[in-house]
């Protein structure tokens, strides 16, 4: 798929992501049909089963097929296949469907979740994110997405990939944008203590290159935080405490929290 593909997707997905999103909002306020209403108004039902039922089976059979290429991890085949299911979908949606409202959205619900999480391996997969394209790909469809689509993916896949690209910019001694990187995956907060301690570690080795040792003190004190028996954290928490000339109070640094660490530098220093 092509840079251009790329952008159509990311455009066709968050435009249709918000349609469906507000037929979700308006269903709430809605009267959900059981199936006792159903029989008593059977011509009704049957009438509209007519008009919905062929749309909405083309929808659930590419939404199938998007399944089972997403389970062999072709997430471009797959990614073709959501999108002729999004679009049958709205179709359904169109032929103001009462007796289906429900089913449609329940279905539409967990496609959204799907493409999302598609598109979102779509952009990691393979080596896309060593290259520049690739990582503006990934930037450009990770900031199309509102918080509610980003809550459709791994909050550690995400910081993952933001500590990849900044590892990659690290690795190249581009130190400006592999902090800004490293900073992202630091502001998602997964729950993964050691993707968390190395991330911290990266930011503290960039902040004491650029000799801002308060700083890096602090990034030193987050990762022992996350990992108290990192011995790379201890180390270089000792070398900022030279430069600053506080050893005396290493002990304190080396038990505190970030924000004890960050008191604790105004009261000695």
């Amino acid at each position: 798929m092509d840079e251009g593909s790329n952008e159509i997707v990311t455009k066709f997905l968050s435009s249709h992501i918000h349609i469906f999103m507000l037929y979700c909002t308006h269903m709430a306020d809605d009267k959900i049909y059981n199936i006792e209403e159903k029989i008593k108004n059977l011509e009704e039902w049957n009438s509209e089963h007519a008009r919905i039922k062929p749309v909405l089976q083309i929808a659930v059979d590419y939404h199938n097929k998007a399944r089972r290429e997403k389970y062999w991890k072709n997430f471009e085949k797959a990614s073709e296949f959501y999108i002729h299911a999004i679009e049958n979908y709205r179709s359904a949606l169109k032929l103001n469907p009462r007796y289906y409202l429900q089913d449609i959205v329940e279905r539409v619900d967990s496609v959204i979740e799907e493409h999302v999480n598609n598109m979102f391996n779509l952009k990691i997969c393979g080596d896309r994110l060593k290259t520049k394209q690739g990582v503006k790909d990934f930037i450009e469809f990770m900031e199309g997405l509102n918080p509610e689509e980003k809550k459709y993916v791994d909050q550690y896949e995400i910081a993952l990939s933001y500590f990849k690209i900044a590892d990659i910019y690290f690795g190249d001694g581009d130190f400006d944008k592999a902090y800004e990187f490293f900073n992202k995956a630091a502001d998602m907060g997964c729950n993964r203590p050691f993707l968390n301690r190395d991330t911290y570690l990266k930011i503290g080795e960039i902040l004491f290159n650029k000799k801002r040792y308060k700083e890096a003190l602090v990034s030193f004190v987050s990762a022992l935080s996350f990992d108290r028996g990192s011995a790379d954290a201890a180390c270089y928490l000792d070398k900022c405490l030279k430069e600053l000339k506080i050893f005396e109070h290493r002990f304190k640094f080396l038990s505190a929290t970030p924000n004890e660490a960050k008191k604790l530098i105004m009261e000695v220093l």
